[in-house]
């Protein structure tokens, strides 16, 4: 008899978005999706709260995908229905913690549960519900060391006796087209929404003139939209700088590549990441990232693939972002480091079998990975519920 086809179910917030949540939800259903043997394909099926199915070739093709269009109360109608069979079997993935109440409700019918920690959302006291939630799923994920610390830091007496460690991965860029920007300028990547000012685009404005007392030429270029872009906006024009920081809005993956491959480096001060896709982006084009201290230090290494300073340090962002304008030799030898670490540890594949591995899952395919990097002990107990 052959053994039982894995099921999976994704519970997301969106899965088609530009952001950095959306991006690693699509990456958990290609990895769950992805097996040895093409005729032993997972089922996996996707519950996002908002948004529309991903592209075909951004998800996997046999996930079976739902929206709930913004309504939470139809993911509780969906969970509570899906109560009235055996879930035995089943593996739910929450890629939100906001999320998380609803595993246990279908845990009650035997569904194994696994969460996964992103960045903010847990970096502060959860709510009762998320709390007994996360108390009781078989196993936590935290997407980089840094998360995993401050999510524990904000909830001590949460009790978790583990939480495996997986990075994220990147998939290959787009080919190369033309970029319609001249070549020699500062590249920062993200969304431009209130919520999320952490991202350090109020201190690139800051600095700006002072980087250009000393580098005339220094443009910025900024990548993102959202409903604090009008303020940013507003603020570079009373700033004088409307010819040396350009907004782009929202644009095409490829596009974006080329402006990866056309910018000198990627600064990006931010003090919220919980991980910071974006740097691998960067990283992948062979450009160097300039980033503050956190969880930029478990993808960049200091001096050797890009420059890190400490949250609050303005005169040395300045003298980063000064010396990666004017000095090419330096930007290339970061620049082809940061390349060659993407490549070995930070690939889509890489992170499929981190994720497997951190699941109790048997590996997928994928080139000599590096290990996973683990925090707590052993593997995720996913057979909490295998006994009935």
């Amino acid at each position: 008899m052959s053994p039982e086809r894995p099921r999976f179910l994704v519970l997301t917030p969106a899965a088609d978005g530009a952001d950095g949540l959306s991006e690693l939800s699509r990456q958990v259903v290609r990895a769950l999706a992805s097996r040895e043997d093409a005729d032993d394909t997972a089922t996996v099926e996707v519950w996002a709260l908002d948004g529309a199915a991903p592209v075909s070739n951004h998800f996997a093709p046999a996930a079976i995908f739902r929206s709930a269009r913004g309504q939470r109360t139809t993911m509780v109608t969906w969970a509570f229905t899906r109560t009235f069979t055996s879930l035995h079997g089943l593996t739910v993935v929450v890629m939100h913690a906001h999320l998380a109440p609803l595993a246990v409700v279908l845990a009650l019918s035997g569904a194994r549960t696994a969460v996964v920690l992103v960045g903010v959302e847990v970096w502060h006291k959860l709510r009762a519900r998320e709390r007994y939630a996360i108390e009781r799923a078989d196993c936590l994920v935290a997407i980089s060391n840094h998360t995993a610390r401050r999510f524990r830091a904000a909830n001590p007496d949460v009790r978790v006796k583990s939480i495996s460690v997986c990075h994220p991965g990147i998939r290959p860029a787009p080919q190369p087209r033309h970029s319609a920007f001249e070549q020699g300028f500062a590249l920062i990547v993200g969304r431009l929404w209130r919520e999320e000012r952490y991202k350090g685009h109020d201190s690139l404005i800051d600095v700006w003139p002072a980087v250009r007392e000393r580098v005339p030429h220094a443009k910025l270029i900024v990548v993102g939209d959202g409903d604090d872009r009008t303020r940013l906006e507003a603020r570079v024009a009373a700033s004088g700088l409307g010819a040396a920081i350009q907004f782009t809005g929202r644009i095409g993956d490829d596009a974006l590549a080329d402006l990866y491959r056309g910018c000198d480096f990627f600064v990006m001060p931010s003090t919220g990441e919980g991980f910071g896709l974006a740097y691998l982006e960067a990283m992948r084009a062979g450009r160097p990232c300039i980033a503050l201290h956190g969880a930029a230090d478990e993808i960049i290494d200091n001096g050797a693939s890009g420059l890190l300073v400490e949250a609050g340090q303005t005169a040395r962002l300045i003298d980063a972002i000064v010396r990666l304008f004017t000095d090419a030799d330096l930007r290339g030898r970061l620049g082809s480091a940061a390349a060659a670490r993407v490549a070995r540890e930070f690939t889509e594949q890489h992170f499929a079998v981190r994720f497997r591995a951190a699941l109790g899952l048997a590996a997928s395919a994928a080139p000599d990975p590096a290990p996973p990097i683990r925090a707590g002990v052993g593997q995720c107990a996913l057979n909490r519920h295998s006994g009935g």
